[in-house]
């Protein structure tokens, strides 16, 4: 197997940091300007765009063996293509073209409409899966609080009324598909009505302005450093899409050096580039990263394919490569340390925290993360604000099991309670911080 220095030195380098956020605002085209400048594709602009996101997928997507048992992508595509190129409107295209990308359920692979974004107005509340039930986390409405479960929408049965809402919605695993349900205003309509448990109707108007407090737990949008008892400092990394957060992070354990206990807070963080400096400064093990696998494309052998009728509709011939092994820094903190993660950490926040696991630096406790992480192939089309994504790898963790999907499982399950949002108070960090201290 070629060794992952020689394939960078004839292929050119390439950057093998993930780069992800779970923030909706994230897949959005770079350097877009506002709505009134984005032209509506027409019939022929539609035809190039769906045929750039054909090759592309078909050349770079590397998660085809992740799909479905009788998925067929060109039988997918030209379903798909009648309807984008017949759509009677500029949304009508987008959506068909998002549900496309959705079909490859995958979390760094999807197709992103800045107008919509910019028409869909903003969602006043949160919303968290616990149990099962789609319990408000977070909210600003009227009538709406923490811990309410929304049971109806529209007078339907809510999973019903949201189905419609997660078709256009790729992700890796279930899970991940509850977590960003919610997060897309632009696919709900504009005014609905939902109705809580207790048999509340509570109208929601996403062309509204609601100035009142928001009420729930929030988390920190720093990096930010608090002190419990008994010696534990709590370390809140809120991303590492800026390396500001990483250096901040930094900076902090070295001021929590006399710390009995270091917990690093992880909810959250959708991801960024995998923070190197910060696994240098903490890391006293040896540790390992992913096997990583991406697409190959041999002119020659896909040529003799195709004269046997044998060409696949998806790259199943991979390169792979990895793990790579890092020896520990002299210098780094050498204290105790555990991280509290949930479903919101994603990408390169799971590459952080699947190394700290592999060099068994501490205790993990929360939730499992996402389960799902990659360097995606960026098109941007300007002119149109729109824009979509491709995954180019696919990784294992270092013994090769399966990580797409799945994520990082925790030593110790500490999952959010309605209780807790009922309560008003962060008791998902208080039992965390008690589950270190007892081990």
């Amino acid at each position: 197997m070629m060794k992952l220095r020689s394939f960078l030195s004839i292929f050119g380098a390439v950057a093998i940091s993930s780069v992800f956020s779970l923030a909706p605002t994230i897949a959005r085209a770079a350097n877009t300007t506002h709505i009134a400048g984005f032209r509506d594709p027409e019939v022929a602009d539609r035809a190039y765009i769906a045929a750039t996101a054909y090759h592309t997928i078909r050349r770079y997507f590397a998660h085809a063996e992740g799909l479905p048992a009788g998925y067929d992508f060109e039988v997918r595509y030209r379903s798909y293509l009648k309807e984008a190129l017949s759509a009677p409107d500029r949304r009508g295209f987008s959506l068909a073209t998002m549900r496309l990308f959705a079909s490859l359920r995958n979390g760094h692979t999807s197709f992103n409409d800045e107008t919509l974004w910019q028409q869909g107005g903003s969602l006043p509340f949160t919303v968290r899966r616990i149990d099962g039930r789609w319990v408000v986390a977070t909210s600003r409405l009227p009538g709406l609080h923490p811990a309410d479960v929304i049971v109806m929408a529209d007078n339907k049965p809510v999973d019903d009324w949201l189905k419609p809402v997660r078709e256009n919605i790729g992700q890796s695993n279930l899970a991940a598909l509850d977590r960003t349900t919610w997060l897309r205003p632009f696919l709900f309509p504009s005014r609905f009505t939902i109705e809580t448990e207790d048999g509340r109707k509570v109208p929601v108007d996403l062309t509204a302005t609601y100035s009142g407090p928001e009420q729930g737990v929030f988390l920190p949008t720093a990096v930010e450093t608090t002190h419990l008892s008994q010696g534990v400092v709590v370390i809140r990394i809120p991303s590492f899409e800026n390396p500001k957060y990483e250096q901040a992070a930094i900076v902090a354990i070295h001021a929590a050096k006399d710390a009995n206990f270091i917990l690093l807070d992880l909810r959250g963080n959708g991801g960024g580039n995998t923070p190197s400096k910060l696994l240098s400064a903490i890391m006293t093990k040896p540790y390992r990263g992913t096997v990583v696998a991406t697409p190959m494309t041999i002119a020659m052998v896909d040529a003799s394919n195709s004269n046997n009728g044998a060409v696949q509709p998806l790259p199943t011939v991979m390169m792979r490569y990895g793990p790579d092994q890092t020896q520990p820094s002299p210098d780094a903190w050498a204290g105790k340390m555990a991280v509290l993660i949930d479903g919101g950490c994603a990408s390169a926040c799971e590459d952080f925290v699947l190394r700290f696991k592999d060099g068994n630096r501490g205790l993990i406790v929360g939730e499992p993360t996402f389960g799902s992480t990659g360097q995606p192939y960026f098109v941007n089309f300007p002119e149109f604000g729109m824009s979509f994504r491709v995954s180019t790898k696919r990784e294992y963790f270092p013994d090769g099991q399966p990580f797409e999907g799945l994520g990082v499982q925790p030593d110790k399950l500490v999952p959010l309670s309605i209780e807790q949002l009922k309560s008003g108070t962060d008791t998902q960090l208080d039992l965390a911080a008690k589950a270190v201290l007892a081990q």
